[in-house]
């Protein structure tokens, strides 16, 4: 049978998601836990990478097995077998075709700011202490020119591996509240970096350092060095993937 599970996770101890010999990795400690409840080598299919340091709400993946378990007392085997720092919340049964990374339709991210003169300790590696004022309107109006098709590669991280720099993002929306600022992101897919870039470049127009049309210039050079800094990935969250399933 083809099962889909959903899997939480705080990236800070994780080499990102993806397997690495000698590395410690989300992927890596699915494998032994999978092992563990099913004592067989188990390939697992994911809805996409996150890159060192960053968390997910909703990671997604398949794989196949033919367990007697029940499937929805799964997440609680699995869970018994895996770290504190990941844990599976959902899991189902899926057509025998269903691909996790292939049939994902859309991604949702969450970009988390803590707009505090003072650390929090309960919020360590789990989002963006900034302390500084922040204009969301100049935002708000800066990430206009992001949305739709376009040629993303100077929001695009070093040493990406990729067909092309061509993406489309159908939704950002930037909110706040007494404490925090949340830049949400919906789209089919992402480039490596791209949202902490696209971050990183709005909180400098925000604060005033950058003009709000700075966003666009960077967007039309396609010259990553035409934007601005890297997001802390700490900040970042890969909250949902919508399927057909779902």
């Amino acid at each position: 049978m083809n099962i889909l599970i959903k899997i939480v996770y705080d990236g800070t101890n994780f080499h990102g998601f993806q397997y690495q010999p000698d590395r410690r990795t989300v992927e890596g400690e699915l494998n032994k836990g999978l092992f563990k409840t099913f004592n067989e080598e188990i390939k697992i299919y994911y809805a996409g990478r996150t890159d060192r340091g960053v968390h997910a709400l909703g990671q997604y993946a398949n794989f196949y097995v033919d367990t007697t378990i029940d499937i929805g007392n799964l997440p609680k085997v699995l869970n018994y077998n895996l770290p504190n720092d990941v844990s599976v919340n959902d899991s189902k049964i899926v057509p025998e075709n269903f691909h996790a990374r292939f049939d994902a339709k859309k991604k949702k991210y969450r970009y988390v700011i803590y707009k505090s003169r003072y650390r929090n300790a309960l919020l360590f590696n789990r989002a963006y202490e900034y302390p500084h004022e922040i204009d969301i309107d100049r935002m708000r109006e800066a990430v206009k020119c992001l949305l739709g098709e376009h040629d993303y590669a100077s929001f695009m991280g070093r040493n990406a591996i990729v067909k092309d720099s061509i993406r489309s993002i159908d939704e950002i929306e930037i909110t706040e509240d007494e404490k925090f600022i949340y830049f949400d992101f919906t789209a089919k897919s992402f480039l490596k970096n791209m949202i902490r870039i696209i971050v990183g470049t709005a909180i400098e127009i925000g604060r005033g350092i950058r003009d709000i049309d700075y966003m666009e210039k960077a967007l039309v050079s396609k010259n990553r060095k035409k934007a601005g800094p890297t997001a802390p990935a700490c900040g970042l969250y890969l909250m949902d993937v919508k399927y057909d399933e779902n």
